[in-house]
């Protein structure tokens, strides 16, 4: 533990070196901390004994005070990235809620790595007086997607394990057509975390897409165990996925079980998805409609809403 602890220190010194080192304005930190609330865990001691709070390029990244370091379901909320949570568990991994999914995600395996990454991304967006940097964003505010895929690999390259930046950078690659790279970075992901769920059933869809619906079931029961195994609030949606899976590989016995699981796991799944669907066929969104509908007809094949609902997508199209 205290070999651990020393190699995170020395981490934390050199990222502290480069801020220390940057154009004065651009990071504003406190100084450390005299006195620290109890309970915090080591990474956190070793942060707050370097600044009690402070913020990283002008106020992208706020390091919160140590008294204001708050505890919820097992993790730290110690600091925001852009406006959002981040939160260290008791093995020292860090945690941001990504909206996509309406889910916490692993940004890093440990602190030192994460905020050095951190640095690296926005180094790439930011001047050395805090401004944003030209050719970064397109004409609509966005940041270009080549931008985005340098910054990921930037992190990826200080913490080499770190789920979510490698399956951000899965979905950029996918964005681009790059289905094989973002197959093998996805591939990587589950390697490393087993139990992302989200990045299994993102490998399903990529197998799917490319023609390996077999390939695609087996990895979206995987995302359904691994939700179901920590017990996901969602984990009903992903063997609902299974279930609409099994369909197209015409294996009816995965898709009553998957069906069964959904049903039972979920049970305002139903509910959601026709609502959902219908919210889209309003709005003209068929395509949308058509990928919920599938969803119901592979879990309640035989209910008359979910009947009636497939045939209103079929007179829209």
């Amino acid at each position: 533990m205290a070999k651990k602890r020393r190699a995170e220190s020395d981490g934390l010194d050199r990222v502290f070196g480069v801020i220390e080192d940057a154009t004065p304005g651009l990071h504003d930190l406190a100084p450390p901390a005299v006195v620290l609330p109890n309970g915090l865990p080591e990474p956190l001691i070793d942060l707050y004994a370097r600044c009690d709070g402070g913020r990283i390029f002008v106020d992208t990244i706020e390091l919160v005070p140590s008294h204001d370091v708050t505890f919820d379901n097992g993790r730290w909320q110690f600091a925001t990235s852009e406006g959002e949570s981040i939160a260290i568990d008791g093995r020292g991994r860090i945690w941001r809620r990504e909206e996509s999914i309406e889910d916490e995600v692993c940004e890093g395996t440990s602190i030192d790595r994460w905020l050095g990454g951190e640095l690296d991304a926005l180094e790439l967006v930011f001047d050395a007086d805090g401004e944003y940097a030209d050719d970064v964003f397109d004409e609509e505010g966005d940041l270009l997607p080549k931008i985005r895929e340098q910054q990921l690999r930037a992190k990826l390259r200080r913490d080499v394990k770190a789920p979510a930046p490698r399956w951000r950078l899965a979905l950029a690659l996918l964005e681009q057509g790059a289905d094989e790279d973002a197959r093998s970075e996805l591939e990587q992901v589950v390697s490393d975390d087993p139990v992302f769920a989200w990045a299994w059933l993102d490998l399903a869809r990529v197998s799917e897409k490319i023609g390996d619906v077999g390939g695609a079931v087996d990895e979206a029961r995987m995302a359904a165990e691994a939700a179901e195994g920590v017990q996901h609030p969602q984990a009903g949606y992903f063997w609902s996925q299974v279930a609409r899976l099994a369909v197209r590989a015409t294996d009816e016995m995965t898709r009553a079980q998957a069906a069964t699981k959904a049903s039972v796991l979920s049970p305002d799944l139903k509910k959601s998805q026709i609502e959902g669907a219908r919210e889209r066929l309003a709005a003209g969104d068929t395509e949308s409609a058509k990928g919920l509908v599938e969803i119901l007809r592979a879990v309640w094949p035989r209910d008359l809403e979910v009947l009636d609902l497939a045939k209103q997508l079929t007179s829209a199209t």
